[in-house]
């Protein structure tokens, strides 16, 4: 398994929103749930949705996100105080991450003196959090009719000791060993994210840069079929009510 990703699952619409209990899900302008192994995240977008003076740009629109992570769904265990805070801390820089890729593939200058707003929230944590988030969040901007430059897709690759692996477990992140977690322009393999996390072995680099590009292709792959299961099933729902209303 070193060098496939876990288990991909995702759903788009209300097809993500099956068994979620709705909520302010439904009221969404596009939503979607992906999950890789046993990490899972669930993204709403709200928008485009024009905003207040002094938080508009002229030309171009603006993306907001806001990531969480449930805290049953972590084996992390956050103590009072410090740990709190510096749990807000990682949050707010991983959304930053978040933001930054995005903004890379969305067309924002089709939306002057508008807003996006992406809420995230990883409801399962077992390594690959902001991969699964990127993933959720991109499939959930297909489903909002956002246009973007391409597909996002993000993946995660680590050290299990002299080793590359694709897609490392929560476990084998707390071994301590180089974290590498990227996200591309699916089409044309660009990178719009690297982040290194924990000293890199010398020589270590490029073999988990390309096991993580590797990841990346694989899960694009599965995220264009989801998004294409979905386009055809809303087609087939639409013909569906055409035939009925025409008998």
């Amino acid at each position: 398994r070193p060098h496939e990703p876990r288990g991909v699952r995702c759903a788009v619409g209300a097809a993500a929103l099956g068994g979620m209990g709705g909520g302010a899900g439904v009221q969404a302008d596009g939503c979607a749930v992906f999950e890789l192994g046993g990490t899972k995240a669930v993204a709403y977008v709200y928008g485009p949705m024009e905003t207040r003076r002094g938080v508009q740009h002229h030309d171009r629109g603006t993306l907001v996100v806001s990531l969480s992570t449930a805290a049953f769904g972590t084996t992390v265990r956050l103590g009072r105080g410090g740990a709190a805070r510096g749990a807000d801390r990682h949050s707010q820089e991983r959304s930053m991450w978040i933001q930054q890729t995005l903004e890379s593939a969305i067309l924002l200058d089709q939306y002057p003196r508008s807003q996006i707003r992406l809420y995230v929230h990883v409801l399962q944590s077992d390594g690959g959090g902001v991969a699964a988030a990127i993933n959720a969040a991109s499939l959930a901007l297909a489903d909002a009719g956002v246009p973007t430059r391409d597909l996002v897709a993000a993946c995660t690759s680590g050290a299990l000791g002299q080793q590359p692996a694709l897609d490392i477990t929560r476990e084998e992140e707390m071994a301590g060993g180089a974290q590498l977690t990227m996200a591309v322009l699916a089409g044309a393999r660009q990178v719009t994210l690297l982040e290194v996390e924990s000293k890199v072995p010398d020589g270590m680099f490029e073999p988990l840069h390309e096991m993580a590009m590797v990841g990346c292709d694989a899960l694009a792959q599965h995220m264009k079929a989801c998004l294409l299961e979905h386009a055809t099933q809303s087609f087939s729902l639409r013909m569906s009510l055409r035939s009925g209303r025409k008998s």
